[in-house]
């Protein structure tokens, strides 16, 4: 078995695209690291007031320091913020009023269109520009409410009129909410994240992208089976071990890039539990290994899953959880092994979910194997 284990093993670095898929694996880490760190995002919006204030400065500069996968830019007038949307190198501009301080008071008092106190600009109304503004929206609330409070405080609390504004607010700041409308988390974590404030969320796509490549590698492993099934590599196999040996060229090639995989995440920091990352690349280089095991018997031929293998990469991009996660296509999701490897990260009950999905794959295999002249 060793042996068998070292040949195998070693015949898979003498193909060049197996080497070119384990060198993809750091450079996709650390290259997607450094344009995360750097200014950039998925939108773009420029930020700007129509008159010098401390409280709009405040603000903006809030905004441009936060963690998001929205680009701020400061502009010194709204003629600039605007010109570089209209040019189109901005997706909108958030225009803060005249007099912000006395706006956000009148807004309050009447919180009507005509004393809204920023103007939006934008090229289009896109789904991603409407999230953007809860985000603006986080930024204002701790400032309107405030105002919320002590109006509310003078208009319905008359027993603390002889008390002066400066201690009410004293008050207010001892019990005060966080500003952030949303926090960023993930449904059903098991695993105890790392402060919300230093996640780099253009990060977390990185996972999605290196399960996909993870797919890759199992599917060019099963183009190689068949290309020794072709050269009788395996001819002296008896038939009903063929599958044995099968799966182990599948998992070899596969457990070799899972393991590049580990060592890529943990070199750049994008780990939680050093154990549970262990656990959950074996088992899911197992389900990638019976996946692509499985699609080789459903195609037969090299030709066909060369063919079918951009559109694979394609549906799981879309499909898979890897940058969204679409609410109507969830269903699909779970036909993919990238789906179960993105959540089990965090989520026990995926971890446990990826176990059937394995069990289920074994009995696709076994199933097509009897209804399908193939090998």
């Amino acid at each position: 078995m060793l042996k068998w284990f070292w040949l195998l093993n070693k015949r898979l670095y003498k193909k060049l695209t197996f080497v070119l898929i384990l060198l993809l694996i750091p450079m996709l880490v650390f290259g997607y690291g450094i344009v995360a760190r750097k200014e950039s995002g998925v939108i773009t919006i420029t930020l700007t007031s129509e008159e010098e204030s401390d409280l709009a400065m405040q603000v903006m500069q809030e905004l441009k320091d936060s963690t998001s996968l929205i680009r701020f830019i400061i502009c010194e007038t709204p003629e600039e913020a605007q010109k570089l949307v209209s040019d189109n190198k901005a997706d909108a501009a958030w225009i803060f009023g005249e007099d912000l301080e006395n706006s956000i008071y009148r807004f309050v008092q009447k919180p009507v269109r005509k004393n809204a106190f920023i103007r939006v600009v934008e090229r289009e109304n896109s789904v991603l520009l409407k999230l953007a503004r809860e985000k603006l929206s986080g930024a204002m609330f701790q400032h309107c409410s405030r105002v919320f409070y002590l109006s509310y405080i003078r208009e319905n609390v008359p027993q603390l009129d002889g008390v002066a504004d400066e201690d009410l607010m004293r008050h207010y700041d001892e019990f005060a909410m966080d500003a952030e409308l949303f926090d960023f988390a993930f449904l059903d974590a098991d695993v105890e994240m790392q402060d919300p404030e230093d996640t780099n969320y253009l990060l977390i796509a990185v996972r999605g992208l290196l399960a996909i490549v993870i797919v890759l590698g199992g599917l060019a492993a099963a183009m190689y089976y068949i290309r020794d099934e072709q050269t009788g590599t395996f001819s002296l196999v008896p038939q009903k071990r063929k599958p044995l040996v099968e799966f182990g060229c599948q998992s070899i090639a596969v457990l070799n890039i899972a393991l590049v995989t580990l060592v890529a995440l943990l070199l750049g920091g994008l780990t939680e539990s050093l154990g549970r990352e262990v656990v959950l690349h074996i088992l899911y280089a197992v389900s990638v290994a019976v996946f692509s095991m499985t699609f080789r018997r459903l195609c037969g031929r090299v030709s066909v899953i060369g063919s079918l293998l951009p559109l694979l990469v394609v549906l799981m991009l879309v499909i898979c959880p890897v940058f969204f996660d679409l609410g109507a296509l969830r269903q699909v999701q779970y036909l993919f092994p990238p789906t179960y490897y993105i959540n089990a990260a965090y989520s026990n009950r995926f971890m446990v979910l990826m176990l059937v999905y394995l069990v289920v794959l074994l009995g696709i295999y076994a199933l097509t194997g009897k209804t399908l002249k193939r090998r």
